[in-house]
């Protein structure tokens, strides 16, 4: 980088100035392993993105969560097709059940729109904790440890569901439209996190939350989404992929 900003100057000799674009941090990265051993074309004991996307039918986002999960930045790391299979489990699974409920309550109650609630139980504490963890976590490039946090933040929307049963009209409103309201303002904050990592997947939750591209800014973290706002159809998110 350094070479490319003098190459790029009338003046090879030229220092940036101040407020001019510089050095962006660089991370360095250890081998990616596979059964112990580094990756290598010489052996052929390695994975190709065509294997995985064309034969084995993961998406690309799939790959790129699971990769940042490797913390690759901090230590070897070993690619082990049995931890894709339970990592996009879990993505299929319970992160997809966070993303699905809330659409389908509203959907089915509500006309389609964030209910008229409050913040509801530990929804507004988490995510001041998950705010905090994700600026720190980006600045240092501790993806692994940032997604698990995101990860557990999802999960409080599955809480709630089990709590104070949103979808469920025999349960008390008052806490049915508070924890729907929680619920969608948990996964707005969702999609901007996520964003960086599986950009492909969180574009069709924004488009399924019916949200203008300018929430992907980090002002819009901890902003509600607006009482009575018509939201989509849920959509596929990360499909279950067979073994």
């Amino acid at each position: 980088q350094g070479a490319l900003w003098f190459g790029s100057q009338k003046e090879i000799n030229r220092l940036p100035l101040e407020g001019e674009l510089q050095l962006t941090d660089i991370f360095s990265c250890f081998h990616l392993q596979i059964e112990g051993q580094k990756m290598s074309k010489s052996t052929g004991n390695f994975v190709t993105g065509d294997e995985l996307i064309l034969e084995k039918g993961f998406s690309s986002d799939q790959l790129r969560y699971f990769f940042a999960l490797l913390s690759i930045t901090e230590k070897p790391s070993n690619f082990e097709f049995d931890t894709l299979t339970k990592r996009n489990e879990f993505l299929a699974g319970p992160m997809n059940a966070a993303f699905e409920k809330p659409l389908s309550a509203a959907k089915k109650h509500y006309d389609c729109k964030v209910p008229d609630g409050d913040l509801i139980g530990k929804t507004e504490k988490e995510t001041k904790k998950i705010i905090q963890i994700y600026l720190n976590g980006m600045k240092k490039a501790e993806y692994s440890k940032l997604l698990f946090a995101i990860e557990n933040y999802a999960r409080v929307i599955n809480g709630l569901f089990n709590q104070y049963k949103p979808h469920d009209d025999r349960f008390p409103e008052k806490e049915r439209k508070d924890a729907l309201y929680s619920s969608f303002y948990i996964l707005k904050n969702i999609v901007i996190m996520l964003s960086p990592f599986v950009p492909a997947t969180m574009e069709k939750l924004r488009e399924s939350l019916n949200l203008p591209r300018s929430i992907y800014s980090l002002d819009e973290l901890a902003i509600p989404i607006a009482k009575g706002h018509k939201v989509g159809e849920k959509q596929i998110f990360f499909p279950m992929i067979e073994n």
